[in-house]
């Protein structure tokens, strides 16, 4: 071997040998240390990440206040609304009050007008004889019992007198009506019945009479005589 090929050789051997300890003393080192650089990027990043949060935060917490201040202009509104609601039923009142005075004034006027309208029925009771002991009378108007009355021994007595007693007196309608009397006592029972054409604003008089054993009616209006 030549000396030029000796040279070469040695220096690939020394350039071989160098390269190895470089490795060696590479594997030996610590790890390099972070870059400052990317070091300062990373905590730039984690603030921009907390100071997102706290926007959040904030948002959600003006939302709830604003959901508060809502709810609350609601229910001043709803507040306004039962107040007017109040002030409707105030009205309401009066006018129901109001209409109830106009129904009674309308029926105060209909009761007028059907008085005007209105007969007067006066039925009497009289007996020539009676017998001993209570007497009853029953009195029907159109088959409807008005009145029944109960005569003691001395009313009894002052029937058979001749003092009649006035059994019925009220208003009805100026149309024909039927009227029917019964008496009974001791040991008998009479019954009698009269169509009356009733006039209006003049008073109709019916007169039953007790007469041997059985009842007599007659009738009268006094047209010199109104209500």
């Amino acid at each position: 071997m030549n000396r030029c090929a000796r040279a070469i050789l040695a220096v690939v051997m020394l350039s071989t040998c160098t390269l190895a300890g470089a490795r060696a003393l590479s594997a030996q080192q610590p790890p390099p240390s972070p870059d400052p650089a990317k070091a300062l990027k990373g905590l730039q990043d984690q603030l921009e990440l907390a100071r997102k949060e706290r926007f959040a935060l904030e948002a959600k917490l003006e939302k709830q206040q604003a959901d508060e201040i809502s709810a609350r202009a609601k229910t001043l509104a709803m507040g306004g609304e039962a107040g007017a609601l109040q002030r409707l039923e105030l009205l309401l009142d009066s006018a129901q009050a109001r209409l109830l005075v106009q129904r009674d004034r309308i029926r105060q006027l209909r009761d007028a007008t059907e008085l005007n309208q209105q007969a007067l029925l006066v039925v009497l009771v009289r007996a020539d004889s009676l017998a001993v002991g209570d007497v009853g009378a029953v009195l029907l108007v159109d088959g409807a019992e008005v009145k029944s009355a109960t005569y003691k021994p001395e009313q009894a007595k002052a029937l058979t007198a001749g003092a009649p007693d006035e059994l019925y007196r009220a208003g009805i309608t100026a149309a024909e009506h039927k009227v029917f009397v019964r008496i009974a006592g001791k040991g008998f029972s009479v019954g009698e019945s009269v169509t009356i054409p009733a006039a209006p604003r003049l008073v109709t008089y019916v007169e039953f009479v007790l007469k041997g054993g059985r009842l007599v009616s007659s009738t009268w209006t006094n047209r010199g005589t109104t209500f």
